[in-house]
């Protein structure tokens, strides 16, 4: 299956993808009103749609993505994650989000250890890797998952053969998560695509040598390319780049990137500038190299300001 989500991946020169924020709570009208005043919608093909990012509580992606799906026309990419629910909670999730006609999830394991209950024990009765097979092996061919077996592992998949019939097949499209300077990531990256992931996003990066040294690792490693959204956090003040580093786990800004932002006069504009040069050279890394990757971008803001709309402008004309 290759519609939907997917398709614009495939069609659009430089396809690009924005996070939304999330409320702390169940009143969305707010930040309904918020994105539908966005003049740049156009321009992206997909809205993230987060799950307790960073272990903060935030409203339940499901429903909220369903509303933006239905007010604003976007599609979501509706994030998932393994970390608070067991398979029977994962499925019952996952069929909740089909009814609301959400096709594009998130496969992800979540943070740990930070947010509101650092001190909270943590389900993970799968890895992403393993959510990815449920979902495109199992539920999308009109089977429940099955049980697992041993203890979890981040690269295996434990699934046994044993399935029970669900009434209706899913049509789920499912992105994988790259963390690029993360050991043996390649070889992970290709477990991911064998389970059936569509596509990839990654976490914030900076290094264009590093994301582009994970991608021609990849291709080495994958028999099959598929497109990857290179994540990236733009910043407006000084102040935003230190406590990105102390909020997100395995990010970190290179002192080269933090020396030009903090010497600049206008730390937004300086933020724009290296955020277009940055992808301006993983594109041409990929040409120059010879790769095969399709690549855009992902848009974390800090906060949705106009650096995002500046930098989602210029980025449309890549």
């Amino acid at each position: 299956m290759r519609g939907g989500f997917v398709s614009k991946l495939d069609k659009e020169k430089f396809p690009i993808t924005l996070e939304v924020p999330s409320p702390r709570g169940g009143n969305v009208e707010r930040y309904m009103e918020e994105i539908k005043s966005y003049d740049f919608l156009d321009d992206v093909i997909g809205l993230n749609v987060c799950n307790n990012p960073v272990g903060l509580v935030m409203i339940d992606p499901a429903p909220y993505a369903g509303r933006i799906l239905k007010e604003v026309g976007v599609e979501p990419i509706t994030h998932l994650t393994c970390r608070d629910s067991t398979l029977s909670g994962l499925q019952r999730w996952l069929f909740g989000a089909q009814s609301l006609g959400i096709k594009t999830i998130l496969a992800m394991t979540g943070d740990y250890g930070v947010g509101d209950y650092p001190a909270e024990e943590k389900v993970d009765h799968i890895n992403s890797l393993e959510l990815i097979t449920g979902i495109k092996q199992y539920l999308n061919q009109g089977k429940l998952m099955p049980e697992l077996s041993a203890a979890p592992f981040r690269q295996r998949n434990r699934y046994l053969k044993e399935t029970e019939d669900i009434e209706e097949d899913t049509d789920f499209q499912v992105g994988g998560v790259v963390i690029s300077h993360r050991s043996n990531e390649a070889k992970y990256a290709t477990k991911k695509v064998e389970a059936g992931a569509d596509f990839f996003q990654t976490q914030i990066c900076y290094d264009a040598e590093e994301m582009l040294d994970f991608i021609q690792r990849f291709e080495d490693s994958s028999e099959k390319n598929i497109p990857i959204l290179v994540g990236t956090t733009p910043f407006s003040s000084k102040a935003q780049i230190k406590s990105l580093q102390e909020a997100v786990p395995q990010v970190t800004v290179p002192p080269s990137t933090i020396k030009r932002l903090s010497s600049a006069e206008d730390t937004a504009e300086a933020s724009v500038r290296s955020t277009i040069e940055f992808y301006q050279d993983i594109l041409d890394g990929i040409q120059d190299r010879g790769l095969n990757t399709k690549v855009g971008a992902h848009i974390l803001p800090v906060k949705h300001n106009g650096v995002s709309k500046k930098i989602i402008k210029r980025l449309s004309d890549l």
